[in-house]
């Protein structure tokens, strides 16, 4: 039997690996976010993204209670639950960064109202981007009064 050519064992593997490296987010998936604020204030709320596809750059996939901002580039994961906040309460910015494919993802957690949360976002994506270890990140996240999140992935 002749061996397959070697562009053919290429282009088999590429599409392979392309297969098995799905986006972390998908249209109509619903992910939990479970935070504690600065000040020890417990909150879960589910976000239920919309079954259309994401649009712009990063890509932004609508939900019920706000939107999931993916940035693939900078492997970030934002999760903004603004509803609360739309009606004057508080609203909540979950902020992971590193790897995304795990089911359960941890971040820092951005609060406030709907004037003060893009300044809070802000801090939030800063520190992920400077803080490389655990204990910078925590540290940093107690000075800049920042909270814990998880997000966790739903069917």
């Amino acid at each position: 039997m002749p061996s397959p050519h070697p562009l053919c064992l290429l282009a088999l593997l590429t599409l392979t690996c392309g297969v098995a490296h799905a986006e972390p987010v998908q249209p109509g998936q619903a992910w939990t976010l479970s935070a504690t604020t600065a000040d020890g204030e417990t909150f879960r709320t589910t976000l239920r993204l919309i079954a259309a596809p994401p649009t712009g750059t990063p890509a932004t996939y609508r939900a019920d209670r706000g939107v999931l901002l993916l940035d693939t580039a900078r492997r970030t994961l934002v999760a903004l639950d603004l509803l609360d906040a739309r009606a004057g309460g508080l609203g909540l910015a979950c902020v992971v960064a590193g790897p995304l494919d795990a089911p359960v993802l941890s971040g820092v957690l951005a609060t406030g109202t709907l004037s003060e949360l893009p300044d809070r976002l802000e801090a939030a994506l800063a520190l992920s981007g400077v803080a490389r270890t655990p204990a910078d990140r925590d540290a940093a996240r107690r000075e800049l009064r920042l909270g814990t999140c998880t997000l966790t992935r739903g069917p």
